[in-house]
């Protein structure tokens, strides 16, 4: 698929980011071992605050943005939340005890009651960080509901699930189109046209990969066992642990032992390959749906590519592992040194030394990964026709109430910085 580009009578104009990132090691620090010493309780200040760091770094045709929340309010709408909670998980424990025969399934309702209040809350989150947020002191909006956005995630995902995961970039496309559609710039509305079939490529790639092989072990293994797989192809491990297992030794040799091994290695293999085309998958994704955003005359495109997700992780992950090898190396010389002293309170040094990992990989977690996200999705887009963008009028509506995003953070689907409002 290729990004829409401005053509010769089009003007366009880049979006930036302000790669300085001046006090961001200090605010990551220092919101991190905050939110440690009050057992997360800052981590809603801590939020707030990054959301602004990276708000008034971001610039469209010239103009920063500016997020106005507070954490006062995301962590009033946490408690509020959690409140609001309470019956639900009341009700569910209750359904239990007053339905003996729905407790088998009490897992499954409990699971997708708290799946849909979970959409529910993502939407109304977005919600709350829309109308927080200024371009050229125009607020931005959200309408629509949260929960016709949670029956169609629900709707959506029944059907993933029934197509094993080929519906999948439909249903992004879908949701995408009713998230951007519902969007207000001031008085003006966003409009998308995000279509699935133009990632039904990238993501058969993803499926093709990850799961093409285990279904055609999976089927093969059927097949050669009149689909009436063994009760006994799996048995305890003798001397193992309780729960562990291994393949019945009366299987070794025979198709379906062979089969099972197969299907066993290319689970260890297929998953984790999957896992690593998804960056890959996102970006594509990103491009597509940007490219579909429309604003009157005004419309966005990208030039996103996936190795620029990718290398903000590889660098995360080599600066973890060079800073566990240069403690590694630390400690192991403070017990060597311990030993010929006899100095006890070197082991506590190690002890304190290991703990350092922790904050550091915070700080390196924000400044290689979220930073150098936020930079490349930034950086890759551009405004076709930015000059349409000075007719847009301010509304009247005013900032919408702080508990929007408080059910998110209850459920633990909200509190993240998304690329993006």
């Amino acid at each position: 698929m290729t990004s829409a580009t401005p053509g010769p009578a089009q003007q366009a104009a880049p979006v930036t980011f302000d790669t300085r990132l001046e006090g961001l090691t200090r605010l990551a620090l220092k919101g991190f071992l905050l939110s440690l010493v009050t057992f997360g309780v800052y981590r809603f200040w801590y939020m707030t605050d990054l959301r602004r760091f990276f708000w008034s770094r971001t610039a469209l045709d010239g103009s920063p943005a500016e997020y106005t929340g507070t954490g006062r309010e995301l962590f009033l709408g946490f408690l509020v939340a959690l409140v609001l909670l309470v019956p639900v998980y009341l009700g569910l424990f209750a359904i239990s005890l007053a339905f003996p025969r729905l407790a088998p399934f009490s897992v499954v309702i409990s699971f997708v009651t708290l799946f849909v209040l979970g959409q529910y809350a993502l939407y109304r989150g977005r919600r709350y960080r829309a109308m927080r947020t200024l371009w050229r002191g125009i607020r931005l909006g959200q309408d629509g509901s949260a929960s016709v956005y949670a029956a169609r995630a629900a709707g959506w995902w029944l059907l993933v699930s029934l197509t094993f995961g080929l519906a999948f970039p439909f249903m992004q496309a879908s949701q995408e189109r009713y998230r951007i559609d519902h969007t207000l710039i001031g008085t003006s509305r966003l409009n998308s046209e995000a279509r699935g079939r133009k990632l039904l490529g990238p993501w058969l790639l993803v499926y093709l990969v990850g799961l093409g092989p285990l279904i055609g072990l999976g089927l093969a293994l059927l097949a050669a066992s009149d689909f009436s797989l063994p009760t006994d192809l799996m048995v305890p491990k003798p001397g193992g642990k309780a729960g562990e297992t291994i393949l019945n030794p009366a299987y070794a040799g025979t198709t379906i032992g062979r089969l099972t091994t197969a299907l066993f290695v290319a689970t260890l293999v297929c998953i984790p390959a999957a896992f690593l085309l998804i960056p890959y998958y996102r970006a594509r994704e990103t491009r597509a749906f940007a490219g579909a955003v429309r604003l009157g005359g005004v419309r966005l495109a990208s030039t996103l590519r996936a190795r620029a997700l990718y290398v903000p992780y590889i660098l995360y992950a080599l600066s973890l592992v060079g800073l566990l090898l240069v403690l590694g190396l630390v400690g192991g010389l403070l017990a060597l040194a311990a030993q010929r002293s006899g100095l006890g309170v070197v082991h506590w040094l190690i002890v304190l030394a290991y703990f350092a990992v922790a904050p550091l990989s915070a700080v390196l977690h924000v400044r290689l990964v979220q930073a150098w996200t936020w930079e490349a999705v930034a950086t890759s887009l551009t405004i076709v026709n930015p000059e349409e963008l000075s007719a847009i009028l301010a509304a009247a509506r005013g900032a919408s109430s702080g508990l929007q995003e408080g059910l998110a953070d209850a459920l633990d689907v909200g509190g993240a910085l998304q690329i993006g409002f």
